[in-house]
């Protein structure tokens, strides 16, 4: 108990520090909509199978993904988990190439049973991220007119902390709800230089969008027995449409300067509304996933999941996005969940595989995103509480056509604890 209580003290203290001292993304797809989304199947055990959630449950991890699977906790303990990802990423054109890392925390997840058929789950999780800094020059010179540089910029996004309830409805049902509530603002500046003349204006564009507001999401699990240790479950998972509350600065600007180490300086204002009142469009979803488990042996599984995003928009205005779909993969594998002999023996083995329809489609091309991940789970000895590492290596995007491919190398490492805290002692 205090081994592991020790282990949760190192472990706060270290995803502060990261939380505090985060490093942005840098994405140049993150500029539309509301950024590179993040979904609710976080967890490092997760990830390390290409990222099924929709049938997934085990009473050691919480899995926000579907809000049913906390139903199965043991009713006498508590899960505590957190985690952190460090990106890496590789950003190539046709021409040019440039590398790019960063590291945020990834969630931390608290899961514990209120009766025997009522169980609940708090945290806090990403959404959205913004964060990109785009440079393009356009040459004019066979027009004999001054190069122009459009500069792009922006940072951000947008965080959920949620309470998820769930329910066992009879021996193999299990129905549950997320209740969410989103906050974040985003950035992002648009600026016009004339790099050949001191005397044009250029002109810059800053907006502000800052927003909050509740939304949720349903989820269902439903078990199906073959034999004694052999278990398919079927789950499902549905969010209809909201509209969150936001507010947004607006201010466009005449400006001299911002471009080779010259100070950049105001002459006008255009235009500048401090205080718009408004909302975005959070789209409806709709998920299935199914998860054999041959129990503490090994389990496979699939997911499919869509989301409507063509009816995304943003203060009434659209913003031209596709519906997503993401298919996955995966599985997990532990030899003998007993050992007492060898480390590797009771280890976990996990790999998957994914692939994401963004809502993107830019030049003809629609951007898309494969990964294929690995993870593995390192127990301690005498307690529940678990070590977690997953690798993922993928790409995003193109290179055609001008557009930016994205080859990425994440890493991301999570903390389990589980803990009997739900008994009266009998001797004092």
């Amino acid at each position: 108990m205090k081994k592991n209580r020790l282990i949760l003290v190192i472990a706060a203290i270290m995803f502060s520090g990261i939380l505090m001292a985060q490093s942005t993304i840098n994405s140049p797809y993150s500029r539309y909509g509301l950024g590179e989304l993040r979904g609710e199947n976080v967890s490092t055990q997760l990830k390390g199978m290409g990222g099924i959630s929709i049938g997934m449950n085990d009473p050691t991890l919480i899995n926000p993904s579907n809000a049913a699977s906390y139903a199965v906790f043991d009713s006498l303990s508590i899960v505590l988990e957190a985690g952190l990802t460090a990106n890496f990423v590789n950003l190539q054109t046709d021409q040019l190439s440039e590398n790019s890392r960063n590291a945020t925390l990834g969630y931390i997840l608290l899961g514990f049973p209120i009766t025997k058929w009522w169980k609940t789950s708090l945290g806090i999780l990403p959404f959205s991220k913004i964060g990109y800094n785009v440079d393009i020059v356009i040459d004019m010179s066979e027009y004999e007119f001054s190069d122009i540089q459009n500069e792009l910029q922006g940072e951000g996004g947008v965080n959920r902390l949620y309470w998820g309830n769930a329910f066992n409805i009879g021996k193999n049902l299990r129905l549950g709800i997320n209740s969410y509530y989103i906050f974040g603002n985003g950035s992002r500046n648009s600026s016009v230089h004339f790099l050949d003349s001191l005397n044009i204006y250029g002109t810059k564009v800053e907006t502000s969008t800052r927003g909050s507001d509740f939304i949720f999401d349903y989820g269902l699990q439903y078990d199906l027995h073959f034999g004694e240790s052999d278990v398919l479950t079927l789950g499902v998972i549905y969010a209809n449409k909201f509209n969150v509350n936001a507010n947004r600065r607006y201010l466009s600007k005449t400006i001299t300067g911002g471009f080779y180490e010259i100070v950049e300086e105001t002459k006008d204002t255009v235009e500048y509304r401090p205080d718009e009142k408004g909302s975005f469009v959070i789209p409806p979803k709709f998920g299935f996933g199914a998860v054999y488990k041959k129990s503490d042996s090994w389990l496979i599984g699939v997911d499919f999941e869509w989301q409507k995003w063509s009816v995304y928009e943003s203060f009434g205005v659209p913003d031209s996005l596709y519906n997503t779909m993401r298919i996955a993969i995966g599985g997990e594998y532990t030899p003998n969940h007993t050992s007492i002999s060898t480390l590797f023996k009771r280890m976990t083995y996990r790999a998957g595989a994914r692939y994401e329809q963004t809502y993107l489609s830019l030049r003809g091309h629609q951007i898309n995103e494969f990964g294929i991940s690995f993870g593995l789970t390192f127990p301690l000895k005498k307690s529940k509480t678990t070590l977690d590492l997953g690798l993922e290596v993928g790409k995003r995007g193109t290179s055609k056509d001008k557009l930016i491919q994205e080859n990425f190398f994440s890493v991301n490492f999570g903390v389990s604890i589980q803990e009997h805290w739900f008994y009266k002692r009998k001797y004092n």
